[in-house]
């Protein structure tokens, strides 16, 4: 999909028609729009939103969602019949044209907001026509679950490395890798239409039995459905007891009173984090050393039993023997000595050689007693390395434990500092931290309990299912609603089991992808790791003495942006080209997709704007950035104007009683003066093109 024009009527600020022609030539895919904090970047954002989505697309952070109609129009009008808010998207896909258009009356505003008229018109062949379903077809082209990867506000995207996001990151992976079909596949063999209808079929069809099989299937099925809706509702409320205690922590660290001991907070909590992580891969390497080596660590005394046996054989002129039973042997069968002479059965000369086996050293026996004794050295080794191991990590999880205390120690002593200050604002806001602190505790334990005891139930569901499948029906019915249901359940295993193996190999794929651009902009020895859910981790190498390991980074504010940033940009790019990328499932089509963000540089430090500013617009088709002229300057303009992909260029003007103190009133962009703030009585943004 690619955006050719945006048209606005009496959208929120933007007052009358405003339109903005995007960028979409290959080597020029850039469109740059400058605009002040508080000018209109959310509010265009939430335009193509909610043209492509209605209400349901609007961002949580666009205030008074429900009014969408710009203000100073509702007021100043005297009739209310011909008032209205009217967005107009004109894009293509493959090789289809469509013109979107979006509008809401003012009465529907007052009465239902999320009431819209949508019309979608498409050109195919030169053929034009209006779609039937236009929602459906614009959630088909995008869907709507992926939209926050496309259209976002850069200061808000770093929740994308938090684990409790990883359901929404992982359907956006199906949705823009070409996957939905089979994960919407067998998530309908999964569904009460589908396989509750052959259940139900079964049951009536099937002996008492079987019945009360089938019964405990379907409690244990609803009760692992309670289960997940519980731990659904768990995350829902980590995320929103996060963002709280994010609020609180940014308030806190923004109060002349308590911003020093924030600071110190934030730093520790970093250390805590690091430690932790430690802490987690010392616990595994003990783990695999005790399972790989641990036996060695008892094998002292064995050792030294087998030490004396060999020691014992040796004396004794056993080992090494001075001559073999199968030399003698071969000598008797040859009939022939060493020194020439025949040995006939019977002989004194057979007879005499034939009484050295009774002194010869059996080879079987030597043989294992010269293993044994090799055996015997690889163990000591053995033993003297596992024991210095052992020794090294233990002693590093004591000291990292021992430092994990003085941090919580040192923590507790800050949130005491805080609780006790003068100031009312500060003392509230610290109590309330350590009440979310203990609320999270707790949900904690509560996933902690949940997620373990869903693994138990679908681990009996499969005993059920299998026990189900191997009762024998004398019924006819039954016998083919037990087929139905067995090919059903066969299908359904198998289409994971693709979902599966796809999944990894993407996952693999996806984090080269990322590491390939991200090493481009982090200058540091850092890189990225996807778990099995798609959650990012930022890893580092660390040395300790003569011990080394890999540790989770404890993310600046600045690195999880970046980090969410690449990440986005790298699946973009995977998808424009997925069928280029060698998984099980061939063929498969991905999509090309616009990337809008707002804000992109707001939270980076100078390290990573000219990174991102230099890598991310080449990874997707399309590109659009709304900056303000703070974030711009410097490595951001150089590194856009070097790349020469800006093909359009616009800017904000707002027109008001007042504007934020930090917005400028002029901005210089290629060497010329734009005013971008004039004073006015009537509130309104105006959309400016820049040659």
């Amino acid at each position: 999909m690619i955006i050719e024009k945006l048209i606005m009527e009496n959208f929120r600020q933007f007052h009358g028609r405003q339109e903005i022609v995007f960028a979409k030539a290959k080597g020029k895919n850039v469109t740059l729009i400058h605009a002040e904090n508080g000018f209109g970047k959310t509010a265009l954002l939430n335009a193509l939103l909610w043209g492509f989505y209605g209400h349901d697309g609007l961002t949580d952070d666009l205030p008074k969602r429900e009014r969408v109609i710009h203000e100073g129009v509702v007021i100043a009008a005297k009739s209310k019949q011909d008032i209205f808010a009217r967005v107009t998207i004109l894009f293509e896909d493959d090789d289809d044209r469509y013109t979107l258009t979006r509008t809401l009356s003012l009465a529907q505003q007052k009465d239902d907001p999320r009431r819209t008229d949508l019309q979608l018109r498409v050109n195919h062949e030169g053929q034009t026509y209006d779609e039937n379903r236009p929602q459906w077809k614009i959630d088909a082209i995008m869907p709507q679950g992926i939209s926050p990867f496309l259209f976002f506000n850069g200061e808000r995207i770093d929740h994308l490395a938090m684990e409790k996001n990883a359901d929404e990151i992982t359907d956006a992976i199906h949705q823009m890798l070409g996957l939905h079909l089979l994960k919407r596949t067998i998530d309908d063999l999964e569904s009460q239409n589908v396989r509750g209808k052959l259940v139900t079929e079964l049951r009536e069809n099937t002996d008492e039995d079987t019945k009360k099989l089938i019964d405990n299937l379907a409690t244990l099925e609803k009760a692992i459905e309670e289960l997940r809706q519980r731990l659904a509702a768990c995350k829902t409320n980590q995320e929103a007891n996060d963002a709280e205690i994010e609020t609180i922590d940014a308030r806190l660290a923004a109060n002349h009173q308590a911003s020093d001991l924030q600071a110190q907070r934030a730093h520790l909590e970093g250390e805590e984090t690091e430690a932790n992580a430690r802490l987690t891969d010392l616990s595994a390497r003990l783990a695999q050393l005790i399972s790989e080596d641990g036996y060695t660590l008892f094998a002292e005394e064995l050792v030294t039993k087998g030490k004396a046996i060999t020691m014992r054989l040796r004396e004794e002129g056993k080992i090494p023997a001075r001559v073999l039973n199968t030399f003698i042997e071969d000598l008797l069968r040859a009939g022939k000595c060493i020194c020439g002479n025949e040995l006939k059965e019977g002989g004194d000369a057979y007879e005499r050689v034939k009484q050295l086996l009774t002194i010869a050293g059996d080879q079987h026996f030597n043989n294992a007693v010269g293993s044994l004794d090799n055996a015997i050295g690889l163990i000591e080794g053995a033993i003297v390395r596992t024991r210095e191991a052992f020794k090294t990590m233990a002693a590093e999880r004591v000291e990292t434990k021992q430092r994990l205390h003085s941090i919580k120690e040192s923590l507790d002593e800050i949130s005491q500092k805080l609780g006790g200050k003068e100031s009312e604002e500060v003392h509230k806001l610290e109590e309330k931290r350590q009440n979310l602190q203990l609320r999270q505790r707790e949900l904690d334990r509560e996933q902690g309990s949940l997620e373990p005891d869903i693994a138990d139930k679908e681990g009996e569901r499969e005993q059920l299912r299998r026990q189900i499948a191997e009762s024998r029906q004398q019924a006819a019915a039954a016998a083919r609603a037990q087929g139905r249901l067995l090919i059903l359940d066969e299908g359904h295993d198998l289409l994971r089991t693709i979902l599966d193996y796809e999944m990894k190999d993407i996952r693999k794929i996806l984090e080269e992808e990322i590491n390939k651009h991200f090493k481009k902009i982090i200058d540091r020895d850092y890189w990225v790791e996807l778990n099995e859910d798609f959650v990012l981790r930022l890893r580092k190498r660390v040395a300790y003495e003569e011990a080394s390991g890999e540790l989770d980074v404890a993310h600046s504010q600045g690195q999880r942006q970046v980090t969410s940033l690449v990440f986005i940009a790298s699946l973009v790019a995977l998808a424009s080209r997925r069928q280029e990328i060698p998984t099980i499932l061939k063929g498969v089509e991905g999509g090309n997709y616009p990337m809008v963000m707002d804000s992109p540089f707001g939270q980076l430090g100078d390290e990573f704007r000219a990174g991102v500013a230099r890598w991310i617009p080449g990874l997707a088709p399309q590109v659009v950035i709304m900056v303000s002229s703070s974030q711009y300057r410097g490595e951001v303009e150089r590194e856009l104007d070097e790349s020469l992909r800006v093909g359009r260029r616009y800017m904000l003007c707002y027109h008001g009683p007042a504007k934020r103190k930090e917005a400028a009133t002029r901005i210089t962009i290629g060497g010329k003066t734009y005013t971008q703030y004039r004073e006015s009585q009537i509130e309104f943004t105006e959309v400016k093109e820049i040659e």
